[in-house]
């Protein structure tokens, strides 16, 4: 144990030993070149580490990070063989240097042998470029994505639409052609004569052609009751008025009371007011306390008139489909100056003023 003791002893022993300056006494720029040298490039060699040290600290997700702890390690290491030197200028701790000079010797010569197998996989990384080259790749194809996912959305709301008005349209050509075959049921039953038949349901489809158009204009949504009437009674030719707020009836009940029109022309052109020299007076009155609205019509100037025999595809159309559809009442009064057509109704969805605002959710 004593030996290995006076050995290490030994070896560190620097008292018959000078300092390596000692060979430069004569020339002290030299000396002073190698101690400012070695001091700069000590400095330099912890500095290094020091950022690589700070840049894998923040940096943690740095692919083999060790690898560049190893060679923190080695550079600092050459940093202090470097101030050793400058030590040993002037005092000759020469095992001190050998031990350092040594360890740093182990340490290189591992790091090599760690960074030549992992070269490879280094290379393999991509490149700055590569990367952004991928990322391009990648933000285009999510871009198309987007675009794709934007169509499809697009297509099944179009889709959605397309069924909706496939929908809106068989609902629309099952009523048309409900009210069609009753037309053409009443018609055929009432009328005797089959050219008599002929005209009338031909008058009748005409009418129901008429407001159909009227509400084409107004895409299905609603039509107005002021555009009706002058639809359904401007081609008579005959003297008429209309007084009173417009209204704005759904679909529906715009088809009834188109027909309920005609119905009432006709009649005023066969039996009333238009078969002489007389006219037809038609006022709305709304009135918003009650929540109720009122069509009427009045034929003055005519011939006497008197309740009918039978009731005839017009009183029933009046006072049943008229009546059903407005969720109201229809009377026909059979005065001695004409007939009068009184429609009640309560104002909501079906019939309601064109300025009306609805004053609760349910009814709107």
């Amino acid at each position: 144990m004593n030996g290995l003791w006076d050995t290490i002893a030994y070896f560190f022993n620097s008292n018959a030993l000078n300092p390596h300056g000692i060979c430069l006494m004569w020339r002290p720029e030299l000396i002073w070149t190698h101690a400012v040298s070695d001091i700069l490039i000590g400095i330099a060699y912890f500095s290094i580490p020091l950022a690589l040290g700070v840049f894998l600290w923040h940096r943690r997700d740095v692919k083999f990070s060790w690898a560049i702890w190893m060679f923190v390690g080695f550079i600092m290491l050459c940093g202090v063989t470097h101030f050793m030197m400058v030590w040993t200028l002037w005092n000759p701790d020469y095992g001190i240097e050998a031990v350092i000079k040594a360890t740093t010797a182990a340490v290189s010569v591992v790091t090599a042998f760690a960074l030549w197998p992992l070269l490879p996989r280094v290379i393999a990384l991509p490149s700055p470029t590569e990367l952004e080259r991928r990322i391009a790749e990648r933000d285009a194809a999510l871009a198309e994505l987007r675009a794709a996912m934007d169509t499809m959305v697009e297509m099944r709301e179009h889709e959605a639409r397309q069924k909706l008005l496939l929908d809106e349209l068989n609902y629309r050509v099952k009523n048309t052609l409900a009210s069609v075959q009753s037309i053409a049921i009443q018609t055929l039953s009432r009328e005797a004569e089959p050219e008599a038949a002929r005209a009338t349901f031909v008058e009748r489809l005409m009418a129901l052609s008429s407001t159909h158009n009227l509400l084409v204009k107004r895409s299905w949504e609603a039509a107005s009751f002021r555009e009706l009437v002058h639809a359904s009674l401007g081609h008579y030719g005959q003297p008429f008025s209309l007084e009173g707020p417009d209204l704005t009836m759904a679909p529906n009940a715009a088809v009834s009371l188109g027909m309920a029109l005609h119905e009432l022309a006709t009649n005023a052109l066969k039996y009333g007011a238009w078969s002489q020299a007389g006219r037809v007076e038609i006022t709305t009155v709304t009135d918003e306390a009650t929540g109720q609205a009122t069509i009427q019509w009045r034929e003055r100037g005519g011939p006497a008139v008197s309740p009918p025999a039978g009731r005839g595809f017009g009183s029933r159309l009046l006072e049943q489909g008229v009546a059903g559809e407005l969720g109201g009442e229809v009377r026909l009064h059979f005065d001695a100056e004409g007939l009068v057509c009184l429609i009640r109704t309560p104002i909501g969805p079906a019939l309601h003023p064109s300025d009306w605002i609805f004053p609760t959710a349910a009814l709107a």
